[in-house]
């Protein structure tokens, strides 16, 4: 729709039976809204807009329906923070396209409770966290520091000393 702006998370935050909030493919910009401010919601889509900079370490806690999340398309930066990991029912999260980097924080979901998981074409480093090595290839591709299954496998950072 050609939407752009900022989102008012105060206004939307007053609506007790949201339980979704889609904005994807408009122009809003700017960094992350306060989604943590609507603790019921059970999904939020935000792929393909302007939104930039770093998302606060603290960004999703208390969201514990939260079960999507579509950041996808975007620019944003920094790490991944560690409040999605800690999110108990997610089982869709999207953050391919984006800048971030440092390394992938463990999720201790069941791999196998995954339905969409994607980090593609970030600045991600380090090796893939073993809950997430299962998943495809596909879903890390594009990040040159990333290694570990389902990637290739890590050098290893220990130096062998020759004591002879």
């Amino acid at each position: 729709m050609g939407l752009m702006g900022i989102i008012d998370i105060d206004t939307l935050s007053g609506l007790s039976a949201l339980r979704s909030i889609s904005i994807m493919n408009n122009n809003f910009e700017g960094p992350l809204p306060s989604v943590n401010k609507i603790g019921a919601l059970i999904g939020v889509y935000l792929s393909n807009n302007q939104f930039t900079g770093e998302i606060p370490e603290i960004a999703f806690e208390g969201m514990n329906q939260l079960k999507n999340i579509y950041l996808d398309g975007n620019e944003f930066s920094g790490e991944i923070p560690s409040s999605l990991a800690a999110l108990p029912k997610l089982t869709v999260l999207d953050l391919q396209g984006n800048q971030f980097s440092g390394e992938i924080p463990n999720f201790p979901q069941d791999p196998n409770g995954w339905k969409h998981f994607n980090v593609s074409n970030n600045q991600l480093e380090g090796p893939i966290p073993a809950s997430l090595s299962n998943l495809d290839a596909s879903a890390f591709v594009g990040n040159k520091g990333l290694c570990g299954k389902p990637l290739t496998p890590c050098k290893s950072s220990m130096k062998w000393i020759d004591s002879f």
